[in-house]
């Protein structure tokens, strides 16, 4: 018949044609399903194989190529699968040449999802880069700086890498110069970026219906408005400080943030801007990139990476009726234990919280030196064990709700960024610790003492350059004056090392949590600090002023590595060790 030879080629054609969509689908099913199989193979350690499987993948893509050049579908499941390997060179290449076969208005979800997905995988590279350099801590702070700064020019609101940013200028404000209030207000970014993904989770978990009156507040005095604008309902004004009473509020997260999801509020304590929100909330990806390429909305932020628990949420918290609440910002910490949390249980039992049977009392987990501190400071309380609740950590969520919620503060006496601005407490109160751990342990009287404070190898400062010749000369130096000359570790308990640091003629250590320490010491006592000028760094210089002790900085050398350089020298070790020898042999007056 006429026209049969067309219609015969026709249908040849579409056999073809068809049977090569066929193949091609194929292939992009099977690198989907080939990179199920690498990652597999590399979760259980066989990497040989995991590399073999990644490469069946790449041969895949060049035969899909080949059957549909104008594709998409084969440069995305490719760069899915190079971007899940960490070859991100051969990812970004993929990404962009399937943007460039996409057709955004047709498909805009798709083309958005894609769009984030090259993000990411840009940002991947810098991070990797980042973390090579930084190196623990150990690595050229400066450059790593800078990559801190692309990868905010990439993800400008990134709550995490604003933290990070902060306490990289924090680390380096001994090195650069104007670094102190740019740490302060990148802590302050990362708090606010923060604060509002978290306000978008809670209207998305239903926790809250509106966050009109949403607002981190850091002076509790200014939660006291209009009856129902806040969960805080008194503060009790006590010597160095308060104690606040809230009604249905939450503790969220390792730091036991005090959290009003009903209205998008957060309390924070003394610690301030410090405090990392990110590691403690359960916040929407506001800052990042569409979820999926088949609906809009973002996904929730995974501070374990891809393989946490359900992004740290927490569905079920404890519910308690009344309680008072010790959990805050590096709560187990020596210096923090020591000044902090030993100041919140002397106000929580100056306003007679404690004393009452029904209030549960939420604590870290105790040792050390703070098992034996809560048993010296609530002796005669007779607060049973039942009565005492262990925080759990983990989870970046609520993880205990309370009717009732008692928890001691103060105002903090110094900013942020000022000198001694670190989570500083209140002179009184700290005085008053001191009087409380004075009477419970009853140092004995004994001969005085050269303590000089060694850390441990590992930890930050720890490796001191010429420290055994400054060791041979003070113990020199102790023997003519007559001192017992001690090389404190830390791994005494508490009793022992306060009647240590009482018997204290001079301190003599490298900035760190031990120097917390002086608060056994008595007036007379002579501190020295192998520390830093910089503000943030104030610690001792603030505590011993506010115990009307003397302490003299013997600065350290910075570098580019920061103040948490595990390798620190003093910048002057002559001129250091002079006016230390004035000091103990009386020519300079103690």
């Amino acid at each position: 018949m006429p026209g049969m030879p067309a219609v015969k080629g026709c249908l040849v054609w579409l056999c073809i044609h068809f049977s090569s969509a066929s193949k091609y689908l194929t292939l992009v099913d099977q690198m989907e399903d080939l990179l199920s199989t690498a990652v597999s193979f590399h979760r259980s350690g066989r990497g040989r194989e995991a590399l073999e499987v990644l490469q069946k993948i790449r041969e895949n893509f060049q035969a899909a190529k080949r059957l549909e050049p104008a594709s998409a579908d084969a440069y995305v499941a490719f760069a899915q699968a190079m971007l899940a390997s960490n070859n991100l060179k051969e990812s970004i290449e993929a990404w962009e040449s399937a943007l460039e076969r996409m057709n955004e208005d047709k498909d805009p979800s798709m083309f958005a999802w894609a769009k984030g997905r090259l993000r990411w995988a840009r940002y991947g590279v810098v991070s990797m880069k980042r973390d090579a350099l930084y190196a623990n801590g150990q690595g050229d702070l400066v450059e790593s700086k800078k990559l801190v700064e692309e990868q905010l020019q990439i993800y400008p609101g990134f709550p995490s890498r604003l933290h990070d940013l902060a306490t990289i200028q924090v680390m380096l404000s001994e090195f650069l110069e104007d670094q102190e209030q740019a740490a302060v207000e990148s802590f302050r970014s990362s708090q606010i970026s923060a604060w509002k993904s978290w306000m978008a989770g809670l209207l998305q978990r239903n926790r809250s219906t509106s966050c009109e009156k949403g607002r981190i507040f850091y002076d509790w005095s200014e939660a006291s408005g209009p009856s129902g604008s806040t969960s805080l309902v008194s503060l009790s004004n006590l010597t160095g400080g308060y104690v606040a009473t809230f009604h249905d509020v939450g503790l969220s997260g390792d730091d036991g943030l005090i959290v009003d999801e009903a209205r998008c509020q957060i309390f924070l304590g003394s610690a301030g801007l410090v405090l990392n929100l990110a590691q403690n909330l359960q916040l929407l990806e506001t800052w990042g990139d569409p979820s999926s390429p088949w609906r809009s909305g973002f996904k929730w932020f995974d501070l374990q990476g891809p393989n946490g628990p359900n992004h740290g949420a927490w569905e079920k918290p404890m519910k308690v009726k009344q309680a008072a609440s010790l959990i805050q910002f590096a709560g187990t910490s020596h210096f923090h234990v020591l000044t902090e949390v030993f100041g919140r249980l002397r106000l929580l039992r100056d306003a007679r919280v404690l004393q009452d049977p029904a209030t549960q009392l939420v604590i870290p987990k105790p040792s050390g030196f703070l098992a034996a501190g809560l048993k010296l400071l609530t002796a005669g309380l007779g607060i049973a064990a039942d009565r005492m609740i262990h925080w759990t950590r983990g989870p970046s969520d609520v993880l205990l709700r309370a009717e009732k919620l008692y928890f001691a503060d103060w105002k903090v006496p110094i900013a942020l960024g000022q000198d001694g601005g670190h989570c500083p407490t209140p002179p009184l109160l700290l005085q008053s610790v001191r009087d409380a751990l004075a009477a419970g342990l009853a140092a004995k009287p004994g001969r005085r003492a050269f303590v000089f404070i060694k850390r441990k190898r590992g930890d930050m400062r720890s490796i001191l350059q010429g420290e055994s010749e400054l060791e041979k000369e003070l113990r020199a130096l102790a023997s003519a004056a007559a001192l017992d000359f001690v090389a404190f570790s830390g791994e005494l308990k508490l009793k022992p090392t306060a009647r240590l640091f009482a018997r204290a003629v001079v301190v003599l250590g490298v900035h760190g949590g031990a120097l917390a320490n002086i608060i056994f010491c008595k007036e007379d006592v002579q501190i020295f600090e192998l520390g830093f000028r910089s503000p943030f760094a104030g610690h001792y210089r603030y505590l011993a002023d506010a115990l009307k002790l003397r302490l003299t900085l013997l600065p350290l050398a910075p570098d580019a590595r920061g103040m948490a350089s595990q390798e620190v020298k003093l910048a002057d070790f002559q001129g250091a060790l002079q006016q230390i020898t004035r000091a103990v042999s009386g020519k300079e007056e103690l």
